[in-house]
């Protein structure tokens, strides 16, 4: 598995995790968590992805 896959996949495990506890607990704490997470998540996929696409080239 390349360490682009690893990293997105890991991110993306992350994310569901924050998403199932949010789901869990139905209170505005966990949908607040769910915003934030979700918000940072995009972002680290965003930057892996840029870092591995520079990389390549």
């Amino acid at each position: 598995m390349s360490k682009y896959r690893l990293f997105h996949t890991l991110i993306s495990v992350i994310f569901f995790g924050c998403f199932l506890y949010s789901v869990y607990t139905r209170t505005p704490e966990g949908f607040i968590v769910t915003i934030i997470v979700g918000i940072v998540g995009c972002g680290l996929l965003l930057v892996n992805h840029k870092m591995n696409k520079q990389s390549e080239t």
